[in-house]
């Protein structure tokens, strides 16, 4: 591993912090005291367990779909139309548990590095909505669910040559699922299994009263999360992980289009703040801005950049009414917003992809089109709105995309709302 790669890799854990800081930042000052360490404790949880079975079960395959050097002994994925190598279908990883048996290597620890602060994300996600409405015994039990289970399966199924991956080649569906930094795999997955088990424990009282922004107890922490969210953003994207591998990307594109999804946010969820309110609000623009690069993870290098911009603004709209529905309407108590800020943009970002993707680049992205595309020589990711010279496949990309976002929603949900619902059959 160069210099290089090490400095984006130590940036990307400051995904997990930034998150931590913004959850923090909303909740009232008595259970943010006793939330503190919540933070460690979530990349405890997501260490341990992707260490254990995480990492074998999105990257036991990785060898399957990628000569990349390292990696030979990581040649299982399980899939139950071939069980002998899971092209095409594969479901989950079988090989590399406790980073053994060909995940003792030094390219295949680094892959572990690598997408442990995505694991930790998703890990997070649940264990702040949570902490403080179950028991710590239950919140630490889904949060190692989530790290050894839930988020390796996503993360195979997208990222580990996995079946919506694959979709562009078994089923002509586009690029298969398109999610570079994890719309689906991390944020839609980690907020659906939020949702679960917040539903799992059942609704709160009516709150009597005019509807209002939520109180913003740490607003400056807040926003100190959102501003570490962007450089962790930034720095795990740029790193082009191993995902990518194969694939034509521009990387001065991903970075202008983050930036600009982080703008577009900020300011949509500021102008309904004063809409609403009269002023902004600290909280709920950090909100904001956090979806707006939610929501940019899926296509940041498939996107022209005004494109990245509305997918931004979109979302940081999108934020603000996601947590009047939680807490007013569906009377969740997410006081991290967890929900919001994660599932709805995550959402709105997989499907952005489908709608934007211009064919610009992406060429070989999951195997498909590495020189030719619907019959137009150097086309990459394609949605509806395509440059000039080049070929729309909007149809064929949504309905990967659609599958993604049921499969990755009904996954966290369930994960999530089985393991609440077991506490109370425990009482």
């Amino acid at each position: 591993m160069n210099t290089e790669m090490g400095f984006s890799l130590i940036l990307g854990y400051l995904l997990p912090v930034g998150f931590f800081l913004l959850m923090w930042g909303g909740m009232e000052p008595e259970r943010a005291r006793r939330a503190a360490i919540q933070g460690l404790v979530a990349l405890a949880l997501a260490a341990v367990s992707y260490f254990a079975t995480g990492f074998a079960f999105h990257l036991g395959g990785a060898a399957v779909f990628s000569d990349r050097p390292g990696l030979g002994g990581l040649d299982s994925i399980w899939s139950p139309l071939d069980r002998t190598r899971g092209l095409g279908w594969g479901v989950i990883g079988l090989k590399g548990f406790f980073l053994s048996r060909g995940a003792d290597t030094p390219q295949a620890l680094a892959l572990f590095a690598t997408y442990l602060p995505m694991a930790a994300t998703a890990v997070l996600m649940p264990v702040m909505a949570l902490f403080g409405r179950a028991r710590s015994g239950w919140v630490t039990l889904l949060g190692l669910l989530t790290g050894a289970l839930l988020f390796p399966l996503a993360a195979c199924w997208v990222w580990g040559g996995g079946w919506l991956a694959s979709m562009g080649q078994t089923l002509a569906r586009g690029h298969g699922t398109v999610d570079y930094a994890g719309s689906g795999a991390v944020y839609l997955l980690g907020g659906m299994i939020a949702w679960g088990a917040l539903t799992a424990l059942g609704r709160q009282p009516p709150q009597e009263g005019p509807a209002e922004m939520p109180p913003a107890h740490f607003p400056l922490l807040a926003n100190l999360g959102a501003l570490l969210i962007a450089v962790g953003w930034l720095g795990w994207s740029l790193n082009v992980p191993f995902h990518a591998d194969g694939a034509r990307l521009d990387t001065g594109r991903m970075a202008v289009n983050g930036l600009l999804a982080l703008a577009g946010a900020t300011l949509t969820s500021l102008f309904y703040c004063w809409l609403a309110l009269g002023q902004g609000d600290p909280l709920m623009v950090a909100r904001g801005a956090a979806g707006g690069l939610v929501a940019i993870s899926a296509g940041a290098p498939f996107l022209p950049p005004w494109a990245a911009l509305a997918v931004g603004g979109v979302a940081g709209l999108l934020v603000p009414p996601g947590v009047y529905l939680v807490d007013r309407v569906l009377r969740l108590a997410d006081a991290p917003a967890s929900v919001a800020t994660a599932a709805l943009p995550g959402l709105w970002g997989l499907l952005a992809v489908a709608l934007f993707a211009d064919g610009r680049w992406g060429q070989g992205w999951n195997g498909v089109g590495a020189e030719v595309y619907r019959t137009v020589i150097g086309q990459g990711v394609s949605g509806f709105l395509v440059a000039p010279g080049f070929l729309g496949d909007g149809p064929g990309q949504t309905v990967a995309q659609i599958v993604a976002v049921v499969a990755l929603g009904l996954l966290g949900f369930a994960g999530g709302w089985l393991t609440m619902a077991a506490t109370r059959l425990r009482r």
